[in-house]
């Protein structure tokens, strides 16, 4: 289970729901294993994230990663979104080990969305 700072987070939902408009970039990943999904909405600056908005199903792993996913990453260079949402992870007291996909699924999404036009789906 989630530790209780990072299921604050997943109970706060920041951020849930689409982002729209034509400037928005649009990433999704699914674990091939559990079935756990993430949709993430980024609007991007260059390579900053401007603004971020989610949709997820599974785990609470899952869920709650997502939801800080937004506050670890707006305002962030994409290049840096890997160390960013980890450190994020861990001030928030960590991901056991069976937890750890959680984050592997937003950064897959993550990188089809800040992806060049032929990887990133609109």
């Amino acid at each position: 289970m989630v530790s209780e700072r990072l299921r604050d987070v997943m109970l706060a939902a920041d951020g849930a729901g689409a982002l729209t408009g034509d400037d928005v970039r649009r990433g999704a990943a699914t674990h091939p294993v559990c079935g756990d999904e993430v949709e993430l909405f980024v609007r991007l600056d260059g390579r900053v994230i401007r603004d971020l908005g989610w949709l997820a199903a599974g785990c609470p792993a899952t869920m709650a990663v997502t939801a800080l996913s937004r506050s670890a990453l707006v305002g962030a260079p994409i290049d840096d979104a890997e160390a960013r949402l980890h450190a994020a992870i861990t001030a928030l007291g960590g991901l056991a080990r069976q937890e750890r996909h959680a984050a592997a699924i937003v950064l897959r999404a993550l990188a089809m969305a800040g992806g060049n036009d032929e990887t990133a789906a609109r």
